[in-house]
């Protein structure tokens, strides 16, 4: 009897994180599979259109630029992430005069909001008195004004640049745990046979953070499908939809279209094409 008391006192304590998951992740996850499969604008009932939504992202050319546009943004920005992120926590591990301070003001850009943050860095790539074009000017005579965030061919690689300032500091703060729990030993027994920093990253510090590590990769590659707010105060998807990554363009149609049966298809679509990923990551880092 004491037993099945300590039961039912575990599931009363588990029971609110078990009805926050249903409610807003099973349910909706459900719903937008029911709503994929349906034209609905919200004011009126759902009509079954059967795969109607899926054919028809398949011959529109905005979703297929959409998906471009989000792997050009995932691949320019994971990559840089993972690898700065880790070589920042490399730094940090290290005890050094200042290094709180430093520590303090390089993760200053993860106590900022998202919406401030972009603002600043709308600023910073102005046109007119923009703080880039001023170091283009003065650093490397360059003359003329570079319009960032309204060329199609800039518009990307600013937008990747603010996701890397943004995210490095985050991530890094995981990886600066993982490496900080690695016994000193290993370095010691290292230093002993004469390995330098390549062969102690490769054999020592990659292998015991691999977990972790991992879960940086999977965790920074979903965010960056999910990355939507920096578009949207910034470039709103121009110019020339060369920003508009999948989910700008589904928030577009959702929200300013009332096509909520297509947006939820597609959000079904990039949970197909995320899926594969993890697993893939999962089993590159040794996890079942």
């Amino acid at each position: 009897m004491r037993l099945k008391w300590q039961q039912v006192t575990g599931l009363l304590f588990v029971l609110p994180a078990i009805v926050y998951f249903l409610v807003f992740f099973i349910f909706p996850f459900f719903y937008a599979l029911f709503l994929g499969f349906h034209k609905y604008d919200l004011l009126s009932e759902p009509e079954f259109i059967g795969l109607g939504n899926y054919s028809k992202m398949i011959f529109n050319p905005l979703f297929r630029n959409s998906i471009g546009v989000t792997l050009y943004y995932t691949f320019g920005s994971c990559i840089p992430i993972c690898i700065f992120a880790l070589l920042f926590a490399l730094l940090f591990k290290n005890n050094f005069r200042g290094r709180q301070i430093y520590l303090t003001i390089f993760m200053m850009t993860c106590l900022m909001g998202l919406i401030p943050s972009c603002m600043a860095w709308k600023i910073l790539l102005h046109q007119n008195y923009g703080l880039f074009n001023k170091i283009f000017f003065y650093s490397w005579s360059f003359s003329g004004k570079l319009n960032w965030l309204q060329n199609p061919s800039l518009a990307m690689p600013a937008m990747i640049i603010v996701s890397i300032s943004t995210g490095i500091p985050y991530y890094a703060i995981y990886l600066i745990g993982a490496v900080s729990g690695i016994p000193k030993e290993y370095y010691e027994v290292a230093k002993i046979e004469g390995a330098n920093f390549f062969q102690r990253l490769r054999y020592i510090i990659l292998p015991a953070i691999k977990p972790v590590y991992i879960f940086v990769i999977i965790a920074s590659t979903i965010s960056a499908f999910q990355y939507m707010g920096p578009f949207y105060v910034m470039t709103r998807g121009g110019p020339m939809d060369a920003t508009r990554v999948i989910s700008l363009y589904i928030f577009n149609n959702a929200f300013e279209f009332s096509r909520f049966g297509y947006s939820s298809a597609m959000t079904i679509v990039i949970l197909v094409i995320l899926t594969p990923m993890v697993f893939l990551a999962l089993r590159m880092g040794g996890e079942r």
